[in-house]
Order: structure tokens, then sequence, then C-alpha cells
């Protein structure tokens, strides 16, 4: 668990309280998932898809994601 911690850059006490629920993690937790071990946000947050992906899939559901925000923002009357 040590190393684990270690390799996402928080403290082991900290990934400690997440397994036992004593802690929410924060957005920055999922980040260094994603970016140190590959963890597809997507299955993280929702258990839909595969646990990892490959960078190029990663990508495309980013685009798709950027693409709705902003769809999402103009039929809001927030951008144009």
């Amino acid at each position: 668990m040590a190393k684990f911690a270690q390799k996402l850059e928080i403290p082991a006490p900290t990934l400690t309280c997440y397994e036992r629920g004593e802690r929410t993690p924060s957005a920055n937790l999922f980040l260094q998932l994603h970016n140190k071990i590959n963890v597809n946000l997507n299955w993280f947050i929702s258990g839909r898809g595969e646990m990892f992906l490959e960078e190029d899939q990663y990508q495309q559901i980013k685009d798709k994601i950027m693409v709705d925000v902003k769809q999402l923002l103009k039929d809001e009357g927030l951008i144009n």
C-alpha cells in the first residue's frame, strides 16, 4: 500500500482512509490514477468500460466530453 501511495504521490494514511470510506477522494487523486497508472476515469467513476485505456482511447473520450460540455454551455447561453 505504501508503494502504491508513493506512486500516486499521496500519503499512505490518506490512501487507507479512501479505502475505508473515511475520506472522499479528491479530483487530484483521479488525475493521479490516470496520469500514473492510466486508469480509465469513466470506469473509475461509473464502473463502465475498460479499467485501463490506451492513450488514443483516452484522447477520444476527452474530445467527446469537451464537445458535450461546450454544447451544454451554449444551450445554457453561457458561451456563443
